[in-house]
């Protein structure tokens, strides 16, 4: 009988979730149930295109201590209070309760690197032992399992540097960017230059670590 009501009440909290995406978007609710729901601490405009692609967002503010109606968890602001408590499991705020939630359910956690507050301070530091102590908590966080989103656009692994030829094509897709980091076996993919890539597929070889450099 508590498990029938207990899955009434998710059922119920995630329809309300979604009539609420729906009225915020201007859309129908069938729309709106086409994906999944996620958790999002920070402005939509940060999030990386795969991420809109797959999920519809609700603000953190709107979390109510229940991440059963939520897939995922995306932090794309958070402070440094915020991220001492994540790292620590601390349920302080809402934020930190959603991420020790979500790391216990196994569900898909996202820190964007962008809205790290510490990261600003890493040219001109002088205190490098708090520096580190700060660092420290994204490790923990990492080991817990959240994914750590490098910055979407201009990722330090998108250099453009004339090395060798290669047979790639002149506009990389998503899928193509999938295709070639699959198929990568020295952990560098070549484009030529002038290659035009779409946002997506940046966003895929950000997110894998291969590295890409463009040729003559």
């Amino acid at each position: 009988m508590e498990n029938n009501s207990y899955e009434a009440l998710v059922e119920l909290i995630t329809k309300e979730v979604l009539k609420r995406l729906a009225a915020q978007n201007g859309t129908a609710p069938c729309a709106a149930a086409a994906k999944p729901v996620a958790l999002l601490s920070g402005e939509q405009t940060a999030v990386p295109a795969f991420a809109k692609e797959r999920f519809h967002f609700a603000d953190i503010g709107s979390y109510e201590g229940d991440i059963a109606p939520f897939e995922a968890v995306f932090i794309a602001k958070l402070s440094f209070t915020e991220l001492a408590d994540c790292a620590l499991g601390k349920d302080a705020c809402k934020l930190s309760c959603a991420v020790t939630n979500a790391i216990l359910s196994g569900k898909e956690v996202y820190l964007l690197e962008a809205g790290l507050p510490y990261k600003s301070y890493k040219r001109t530091v002088t205190n490098r032992n708090f520096y580190n102590m700060l660092e420290g908590y994204v490790n923990t966080l990492r080991g817990f399992g959240v994914k750590i989103v490098k910055e979407q656009w201009q990722g330090n692994n998108l250099e453009r540097r004339a090395i060798e030829d290669n047979t790639a094509d002149k506009v990389i897709t998503e899928r193509t960017a999938k295709e070639l980091c699959e198929n990568c076996t020295g952990g560098v993919v070549r484009l030529r230059c002038g290659t035009v890539i779409t946002p997506s597929a940046k966003d895929v070889f950000n997110h894998s670590q291969i590295k890409v450099e463009f040729v003559d």
